[in-house]
């Protein structure tokens, strides 16, 4: 039993040893999870981010394609009139057909070999009409059928930043014979986007090769001539004519995600960036939510191991509480069982003193008597003879008594029959004996069980229950032996009785095979034991 109890304990620290590091494994399975997917998801929105910017930027490109040939067909059309002609085209009917857009356009100007104003669709007055010393008119003094694109400047005519888009003009002869040049607000390169849903640090921007930007929109503000130079730009476009990469905004300083592609043929590079903080706000939510998840279950789990480890805790405790009650009864029954050893012992001693003891100095009385007085010999050797023969009868029920049944050649039956008539003879005591079932498959120490308690329960009868019946039923069933002796003895209180030795070693030998007993009596009316036990496999023999 105490090995049970020890190997619970073990079982039980093991369990919830075993159980913690489960929890453990546990914990970082769920965090590696939660990790991996917000590392899976972080991957995922910069990809789709980047993807967004990269078809924007397709987009910008092909709509600043487009707006780029049209100014340039409008100015291949007034050069062809004016080529064509021989004189200036007339501007105001072009602008009436349509053929010229004044919506699109914040004005045209064709201009002499001297740079002076010979037709426009715009009212000029003075120094308004010269610009010889425009950067699109010396440009084209050196740079034949090429189209000029200029950064933003202010316009002389209508107050306002243009970007300027020109082309020289021949005269019948070959010769340079000026300009022809139309002006167009930055606006109009990134208006297309002005109904988009764009964010506020979303970026859209046409730059030039050396950094200063022809159109820029952040978020719903539009900006153009900044010098970004200094941006990364420059240098993936050095390497890739189109691609990503993420840096600080060149203005602003802000993380963005850019997304890029350079114009071919044209002087122009386009870009659409997204900010981190924009990008990765959904996906912080998200993340959030996860790392919520992650800490209900890490405390979900906690708690349960906390549960485990107490629940475990406790149950160590209980069973060494109940080790050490085991411990405690184990000495009780030593205890009982040197008492009674003690006490059989004392009963030997009485008998030998008061019945043995007695008669053999009866004898050695008789015999000396017989050595004095020979006459008186034939008296005293029979006399002599019955002591002896009663002593011998003495022992021999000593010897039973204290003989344990299996250890003789007789059955369980014939040990107890055998008890029965040595308790009934000299006691008076009428005592039926029923047996039922295999009681053969008794093992040694169940046999030696029954024996014992059923002779200290008779010597309890024969001692102080002034009894003239005693019924004996001895039951072995599948799984279990029934012990239960009966008697119409005087009877006792059992709220008064605490239990002599008798019946603790009754109840000790009971408990020791895994059993119990059950005592029944009232002042009057007898006595019932029942004792209970486990049946086990008989011996090998």
């Amino acid at each position: 039993m105490n090995m049970k109890v020890s190997s619970l304990a073990r079982w039980l620290g093991g369990s919830v040893y075993a159980f913690g590091i489960f929890c453990i494994l546990l914990l970082l399975l769920v965090w590696f999870q939660i990790a991996s997917n917000i590392r899976q998801d972080k991957e995922n929105t910069i990809s789709s981010a980047i993807q967004r910017n990269s078809n924007l930027v397709v987009s910008l490109e092909q709509y600043a394609l487009r707006t780029i040939k049209d100014a340039d067909a409008t100015l291949r059309l007034v050069s062809f009139e004016f080529e064509r002609k021989d004189a200036v085209p007339d501007l105001q009917s072009l602008l009436k057909k349509g053929i010229i857009d004044h919506n699109y356009f914040s004005g045209v100007v064709v201009l002499d070999e001297r740079g002076k104003i010979r037709a426009s669709n715009l009212a000029l007055e003075g120094d308004q009409g010269d610009f010889s010393d425009r950067e699109h008119f010396r440009f084209h003094l050196t740079h034949r059928n090429q189209l000029f694109i200029g950064k933003p400047i202010l316009s002389r005519t209508i107050g306002k930043d243009v970007i300027v888009f020109s082309r020289p003009i021949s005269k019948a002869d070959g010769s340079f014979g000026g300009t022809v040049a139309i002006q167009m607000e930055p606006a109009r390169f990134t208006q297309f986007y002005s109904s988009a849903n764009l964010r506020k640090n979303d970026i859209i921007s046409l730059i030039a090769p050396d950094g200063i930007t022809y159109a820029r929109r952040t978020g719903r503000i539009e900006s153009h001539g900044e010098d970004i130079s200094k941006s990364p730009l420059f240098g993936h476009v050095a390497k890739n004519v189109v691609g990503t990469y993420a840096a600080k905004d060149a203005i602003r300083g802000v993380p963005t995600y850019f997304s890029y592609r350079k114009l071919m043929h044209y002087p122009m590079i386009a870009t659409v960036g997204t900010s981190q903080e924009d990008v990765l706000a959904d996906h912080i939510r998200r993340r959030t939510i996860d790392l919520i998840y992650g800490t209900i279950i890490s405390m979900v789990i906690a708690l349960f191991f906390i549960f485990i480890y107490y629940l475990g805790k406790q149950r160590r405790a209980a069973s060494k509480i109940r080790w050490e009650e085991q411990k405690k009864h184990e000495r009780e029954i030593t205890r009982q069982i040197i008492v009674a050893q003690e006490r059989e012992r004392e009963i030997i001693g009485h008998e030998l003193h008061d019945n043995v003891n007695q008669v053999l100095t009866a004898v050695k009385l008789y015999l000396e008597m017989a050595l004095k007085k020979p006459e008186i010999v034939s008296e005293i050797i029979p006399r002599s003879i019955r002591h002896l023969t009663d002593t011998i009868h003495e022992l021999r029920n000593l010897s039973r008594m204290l003989s344990a049944p299996t250890l003789g050649a007789r059955s369980l039956i014939e040990s107890i029959s055998s008890l029965i008539e040595m308790v009934s003879e000299p006691s008076g005591i009428k005592i039926s004996f029923h047996h039922e079932g295999p009681v053969d498959q008794l093992n040694k120490d169940q046999k030696l069980t029954v024996y014992r308690i059923l002779q200290e329960q008779l010597n309890n009868v024969v001692k102080h229950a002034r009894a003239s019946d005693v019924a004996i039923r001895l039951v072995v069933s599948e799984d279990e032996v029934e012990l239960g002796v009966t008697d119409n003895g005087k009877g006792f209180d059992l709220l008064e009785e605490t239990g002599g030795i008798g019946l603790n070693n009754i109840s000790s030998r009971a408990a020791i095979m895994g059993g119990k007993m059950i005592l029944k009596s009232e002042k009057g009316e007898g006595t019932f034991m029942h004792v209970t036990f486990p049946l086990l496999l008989k011996e090998a023999t």
